[in-house]
């Protein structure tokens, strides 16, 4: 008996170690998770790209030694979100705003993480103009009271901190309304700051939200004195920060700098405010010369000088959203001035760099504008291109303005309303009952008109690109049939060239008709189903025509996985892929295999590989591309951009909107080595 109870104290005690040993090894794992988030949110702005490498090698971290941290994964994907969204890789940073969204577990930061994700989709959503979509966010996190709280915590000041700049940036910089409603929004802003306290960077940006509000407040004359003297304050307190080098950041410098050329800029600004506020703009003047070496009260021009710098911070960082914004805006102050010449120059660096194209409509509008008036254009028919794309934005932006104009009349009468059945319920105690199911019909009715109104912004959003479809179909039919016509017009054309040139027509009116099935309402529906590649395989081998068999091997790998996804489009998309190698491979091989996508194992990789002619880099930049015109004598080198792509394009559209996000297709090429398109399908 006594050497029983030896052996189960021994027991007892062994187990007690090992549970601390378990506790101090996650602890180790938790601190070690904790660091690389941290070094991922203190890199968001000063490099996104590290941010990005930080977050991802905590999610890693997670899986292999830590997988029950589910804090430490939403921080991560949060994290990964705010990377993309500074280099405005825009549908990468909702595939991770929903994966927080859409969390159902149980962890100790879950609310106040999706908070941070709601405020990153109104960020987004702000950017696209669609001002009522941010605004119905921001109000939806106003009224759950979520933030009224006064916690210590350095995450749920971070959320708000968050709130406080992003409404502040709906407010006075995406509309054009009335600005005194929304003045004791800085006011609140002011008695907060400094108990939100998170990281330099962080109240940088809360000072520029600040600047950037009192700067719009300028508008009203009685007190425009002040409100310009805190705009300038909240300036200078950033380049005061920013002279330490340790909190250097071109980002917020090239921020400051462009808001500081916005006020010089102003008309609405008076000479005698400027005259009030000269010893700070001195001052401001003397700190950027010191601390960074701009000498700028030597410029002629300071508002100029400013807007020139902060162009030139922008180009340093990889986010074509503040760089369209810098062009435009400093292209606009050099038409304002009359120097004509040097607004071309700068409007022309957008037609050089095309990433910008898309990012923001409000810029990309203004940037259409400035081609025009600049006298960018090289002929008639891009003065009515860009007429039409300016209209088109235009259109697109005042829609978007109206929607919110009715939105916040909406949302305030029930606030109003809301209010006054709270006074009567406190007043009339005896109609208490009614009041309380009045205030729910009345919500419930709101919540009906927003939801209609969002399915109405969706069918218009709709209405729009199956119109940009249509001018995109018919622009593709005329360059990719024109040059079959040629030939099937020339009588010494040979027989065997004819029948090919006969095939590549049909093939093209064949994918006419597929892309019109898709793109009309009601046509050819997505149909979900398990689907093995091998059967897709040979349906498409047996219906290839290859006319270069002599010359041109085609060669089908054999394969044991299966895809989620539609059948019919599946066998359409690769059927075109094969084609279009064969069309631009005179000798050689085409092989075609499909593997695991080595990432994270939950797609398929399906490749079309050739010894064909190859590619450019610009010309695989602008395969999938509509909005760019196909290019001539596509059929004499080089893929082109018919038909073919723009249908698998959409198709692949289709599979990431039906199954899971993340399907995608791409080209790699070298010129005159060959080339490899490739696609990405959900892994049943």
């Amino acid at each position: 008996m006594k050497r029983i109870l030896i052996l189960l104290s021994v027991l007892l005690i062994t187990t007690l170690s090992c549970s601390r040993h378990q506790e101090k090894i996650d602890s180790l794992h938790q601190s070690k998770v904790d660091a690389l988030n941290k070094l991922s949110f203190q890199n968001r702005l000063r490099n996104a790209s590290l941010c990005e490498k930080y977050a991802r090698q905590a999610l890693v971290y997670i899986n292999d030694s830590l997988p029950q941290y589910e804090d430490g994964k939403l921080r991560a994907w949060n994290n990964i979100a705010t990377s993309f969204y500074f280099r405005a890789i825009h549908d990468s940073v909702m595939v991770y705003v929903d994966s927080v969204l859409k969390y159902n577990g149980k962890c100790h930061n879950k609310d106040v993480e999706q908070v941070l994700a709601h405020l990153m989709e109104a960020r987004l959503r702000q950017r696209n103009c669609d001002i009522a979509g941010s605004y119905q966010i921001l109000y939806d996190i106003e009224q759950s009271d979520f933030l009224s709280d006064d916690k210590n915590d350095l995450l749920y000041n971070l959320a708000k901190s968050e709130f406080y700049i992003t409404t502040t940036v709906l407010n006075y910089h995406y509309r054009n309304s009335s600005l005194d409603r929304h003045g004791h929004l800085l006011a609140e802003m002011e008695e907060n700051r400094d108990k939100l306290r998170c990281d330099y960077s962080e109240d940088m940006s809360f000072n520029y939200a600040l600047a950037y509000g009192y700067y719009a407040m300028c508008n009203d004359t009685a007190e425009q004195a002040v409100h310009l003297n805190k705009a300038l304050g909240y300036c200078a307190d950033n380049l005061w920060l920013m002279n330490d080098s340790t909190r250097y950041s071109t980002y917020h410098l090239g921020d400051t700098y462009q808001l500081l050329g916005f006020m010089l800029w102003s008309r609405n600004i008076l000479p005698e405010t400027w005259d009030y506020n000269k010893e700070l703009l001195e001052d401001i003047c003397n700190l950027v010369y010191e601390a960074f070496g701009f000498d700028v009260a030597s410029e002629p021009d300071m508002a100029f000088a400013f807007l020139r710098e902060a162009t030139a911070l922008f180009w340093l960082h990889d986010d074509p959203y503040q760089r369209l914004g810098a062009i435009v805006s400093t292209g606009r102050y050099c038409m304002y001035r009359g120097d004509t010449a040097t607004a071309r120059e700068y409007f022309n660096e957008a037609l050089v760099d095309t990433s910008m194209f898309g990012v923001a409509p409000k810029f990309e509008a203004m940037l259409y504008e400035g081609f025009l008036t600049a006298g960018c254009a090289a002929n008639l028919d891009e003065v009515a291109e860009w007429s039409r794309k300016e209209i088109e934005l235009l259109n697109y932006i005042k829609q978007n303005e109206r929607a919110d104009f009715l939105l916040q009349n909406e949302l305030a009468k029930v606030k109003e309303n809301s209010h006054l059945l709270m006074m009567l319920s406190l007043l009339l105690l005896v109609l208490a009952l009614g009041l309380v199911t009045t205030l729910i019909l009345l919500r419930r009715q709101t919540k009906a008109l927003q939801k209609e109104t969002c399915q109405l912004q969706e069918a218009k959003q709709k209405d729009f690109e199956r119109i940009a479809n249509v001018e995109t179909c018919l622009s593709v039919l005329r360059h990719d049939i024109n040059p079959f016509i040629s030939y099937l017009q020339n009588d010494k054309l040979p027989e065997e060239l004819k029948h090919e040139v006969t095939g590549q027509l049909i093939r093209t009116f064949e994918n006419i008709k597929n892309w019109t099935n898709l793109s009309i309402p009601n046509g050819l529906q997505f149909r979900c189903s398990t689907v093995p590649m091998q059967e897709v395989f040979d349906e498409v081998e047996s219906n290839i025509n290859n006319f270069k068999s002599g010359k041109v091997t085609l060669a089908f790998i054999e394969t044991d996985l299966s895809v989620k996804g539609d059948r019919q489009l599946l066998m359409i998309m690769l059927r075109n892929l094969v084609n279009n190698a064969l069309q631009y491979t005179d000798e050689g091989h085409i092989t075609v295999n499909a593997e695991i996508y080595a990432s994270n194992g939950k797609f398929v990789r399906v490749n079309v590989s050739d010894t064909g002619r190859g590619m450019s880099p610009d010309e695989v930049d602008n395969l999938f591309r509509t909005d760019k015109t196909p290019r001539q004598n596509s059929g004499e080198k080089g893929y082109g951009s018919g038909f073919g792509l723009i249908l698998c394009r959409y198709i692949i559209k289709k599979h990431d909107d039906n199954t899971l996000r993340g399907c995608r297709i791409w080209a790699e090429s070298s010129e005159g080595k060959g080339s490899t398109f490739s696609f990405l399908i959900e892994k049943a």
